[in-house]
């Protein structure tokens, strides 16, 4: 709900949380609060609020008439440029011949609106899914230079969630440029707090630093068209009271956060779209949008926040039929064939995923054109017919008579140069046709700031959908952009990136919409573009294309952070692994994937007969847990040599963890593992899954055999302590024997009266 006391006092508020704003008398917008819920924020405004009685030395203050203001050292919704804020602007312009830059907005009025107020910018946006949601405009002006700013605060009671953006209009006679227009910006009055972001590279996305916001900067961004693996739009915040707030971006292209401390002691936060990449003319008249930021706050910790943030993302973000379906299991022919397919190869690879159990077949890159490697064919989507005689619709309907779905991959925003779009439509791509561009992949980009290229993309795209009967789409985009020039009249660069960011918005929702039903998944070469924008129009994201498990793993506990595990897209592969070569059992790269959406990427024709019941076995059992292992609570318990994790149905009667082991450490002492998710009301029985081994693993390494009663709250705080491991000093029967690079899947069920 939002409370307003005398015009005022703004109290936008969850059902646990408050975020309080104050209009000074000089028209600015203090920064009050954001923390556990208070009961009343008019009474709280005389103790809560900064008191001012003179400004910081050499500060420069607005007014003679209120010299105890400065800017710099005020808790503020936004700073501006001109009038002594020297920290990172939520907004910056410049208008006139000489590219003047101050900007003096005060408050000139508020406006409540019950739901949510939509865009109409092209941009995603959070959905009220229950009908509680309520937002707040807050409205400034600046009437010297004729220009509006809007902040824009909804609020989702029963998620604990609060979104916010901003608009900028020309109001006047004259034009600006806006060099910068951050989302949302978030001031402290502490040196105490901690920030967490995730930044990695291809193959290793979702790496996590933590590090104190200290006097300086932390900057936090992608430079590429896309949000990159490089460093992923959300982040966390920690205080030391305890209180964690997550917070996001629902958008798809380069962003930028910036976490900084001024020498006065007060933390400074800025998110949005990188204005590096980014400049936007208004015409008089005209308005500018940012995309949308997301906050949730939690006063118990880090991961009462993420399950909050993974609620959000469930109920408001997530939009087809499958927003709130357990995922489908499929068998992926990557890894099992790569570009090695034929008809029947493909066909046999489906009879082998309905013995293993899997619910569909995804069939990969090399399906078309002439395609044989990854130097050509992209951008020409129809069958290649060596590879198919018959095409595609004979394969799909003998997949569909298995009772299987039907995928294809695509890869709609890239082009070969050797592909017959290209010698068709050559000014279609980003870059110069008169000189040799830079290349990705040996592959171009296709401008989706282009109304005929999006056209075509979408028609394209849906005939094969229409024609095959496809169920099943994975969208891929495997190089970012170089060379940025467009063939089509742009008279100003700096709105390119976004313009394709929102094209491609265009075309993903256009394919949803004629095809509701379609479960799309996408993927940037694995998590190069794994943002919220992106699950405003697919039910699911491929993490990595690394798909070691010990790798994954640290991903894995990552991204389930921020987001739910239902979007995170995780496969089974072979051993040793195509990229680490890395050797690992069968039970850990199941162990791993399991947690989240579950795929297979291997030629089941391969296996023999133990291997292909040993899988069948793994997949009838996650699709026992699928519901838990999609949508349970996740947490991530140890993160060192052994990697704990546990996810734990709502009412914590069943809770899965795993225990993986990186390395054999000689001469270890006892082990114990506790389970804070279990409930110290209840009984619970532990034990270890069990596997099929063949008979030289069973000798190798035999599964022990371990199972015990114990009440939650020693489950919870005493531990369980576990069989000895064997570590240096013989066998016996019965003991632990885990290699490097192994884990055990522990069953933990309350046990009813």
């Amino acid at each position: 709900m939002i409370g307003i006391e005398n015009g005022s006092i703004f109290h936008v508020a969850t059902d646990n949380t408050s975020y309080i704003v104050h209009i000074l008398p000089s028209g600015h917008a203090e920064h009050l609060y954001y923390g556990k819920r208070l009961r009343d924020a008019g009474a709280s405004l005389t103790a809560i609020r900064e008191k001012r009685y003179i400004s910081p030395g050499m500060a420069t203050y607005i007014s003679e008439d209120d010299f105890s203001l400065a800017l710099d050292d005020s808790l503020l919704e936004f700073s501006s440029e001109g009038k002594g804020d020297y920290r990172v602007p939520l907004i910056a312009l410049s208008w006139g011949d000489k590219g003047e830059r101050t900007a003096d907005f005060r408050f000139s009025g508020y406006r409540k609106h019950d739901g949510i107020l939509t865009m109409g910018s092209g941009l995603p946006q959070a959905k009220d899914k229950a009908g509680e949601a309520e937002t707040l405009e807050l409205i400034f002006d600046d009437d010297l230079r004729q220009i509006e700013l809007r902040l824009i605060y909804t609020v989702f009671p029963s998620l604990d969630a609060i979104t916010r953006r901003s608009i900028v209009t020309a109001k006047g006679k004259n034009s600006l440029l806006i060099r910068s227009l951050a989302s949302a910006q978030l001031d402290f009055r502490t040196r105490d707090m901690k920030v967490t972001t995730f930044s990695g590279t291809w193959a290793r996305e979702f790496g996590k630093t933590t590090r104190k916001i200290e006097e300086g900067s932390i900057v936090s961004e992608s430079r590429r068209m896309a949000s990159s693996a490089e460093a992923n739009p959300g982040f966390i915040l920690e205080d030391s009271n305890g209180t964690a707030y997550i917070c996001n971006l629902i958008y798809s292209g380069p962003h930028r956060a910036v976490f900084s401390q001024t020498p006065q002691g007060l933390t400074h936060i800025v998110w949005g779209i990188n204005p590096d990449m980014f400049s936007w003319p208004l015409n008089p008249g005209e308005s500018f949008t940012s995309p949308e930021a997301v906050m949730v706050c939690s006063p118990d910790g880090l991961w009462s926040a993420s399950e909050k943030m993974h609620a959000f993302a469930d109920s408001a973000i997530i939009r087809s039929v499958w927003s709130s379906r357990m995922r489908p299991l499929m068998l992926n022919t990557w890894e099992g064939a790569y570009y090695a397919l034929s008809e029947k190869r493909v066909l046999d690879m489906a009879e082998g995923a309905k013995e293993m159990g899997l619910e569909g077949i995804i069939v990969d890159d090399g399906w078309f054109g002439a395609r044989r490697n990854d130097r050509t064919s992209v951008g020409d989507w129809h069958a290649n017919t060596m590879k198919f005689p018959e095409g595609l619709f004979e394969v799909s309907e003998s997949v569909h008579r298995m009772g299987l779905l039907f995928g294809l991959w695509f890869e709609p925003e890239g082009i070969s140069g050797k592909s017959l779009l290209y010698k068709e439509h050559p000014d279609w791509i980003i870059g110069r046709t008169d000189e040799e561009n830079a290349k990705g992949r040996s592959e171009e980009l296709l401008d989706l700031t282009r109304q005929d290229v999006r056209d075509w993309i979408v028609n394209t795209v849906s005939s094969v959908i229409d024609r095959c009967r496809v169920d099943y789409l994975r969208w891929d985009m495997s190089r970012h952009y170089s060379d940025l020039f467009s063939h089509q009249d742009i008279k100003d660069y700096g709105t390119f990136c976004h313009k394709y960011i929102l094209g491609l918005y265009q075309i993903l929702g256009s394919i949803g919409r004629r095809f509701p039903g379609l479960y799309i998944e996408t993927s940037a070469s694995g998590g190069a573009r794994f943002d919220l924008g992106m699950l405003c129009y697919s039910a699911s994201i491929w993490l990595s294309v690394d798909s070691d498990p010990i790798e994954r793993a640290s991903m894995i506990a990552n991204a389930a952070t921020l987001y739910p595990l239902s979007v995170i897209e995780s496969s089974v592969s072979p051993s040793p692994n195509s990229m680490t070569h890395r050797i690992t059992d069968r039970e850990t790269r199941f162990n791993v994937a399991a947690f989240g959406v579950l795929s297979y990427s291997l030629d089941p024709s391969t296996l023999s007969r133990i291997e292909m019941a040993a899988f069948r076995q793994q997949v009838e059992f996650y699709k026992s847990y699928r519901m838990l292992f999609q949508f349970g609570s996740f947490r991530l318990e140890e993160n060192g040599n052994r990697i704990i994790w546990s996810v734990a149905s709502k009412d914590r009667s069943t809770i899965l963890m795993l225990y993986l082991q990186k390395k054999i450490i000689p001469n270890t002492s006892a082990e114990k593992i506790f389970v804070s998710q279990a409930s110290s009301e209840y009984d619970y029985r532990i034990f270890s899954r069990s596997h099929l081994l063949t008979d030289q693993e069973a000798s190798s390494y035999p599964q022990e055999s371990e199972c015990y009663t114990v009440p939650g709250d020693a489950l919870k705080y005493a531990g369980v302590s576990l069989v000895e491991q064997v570590s240096g000093n013989g066998y016996r029967e019965g003991m632990r024997m885990l290699g490097d690079f192994s884990s055990r899947l522990y069953i933990i069920r309350r046990i009813e009266d």
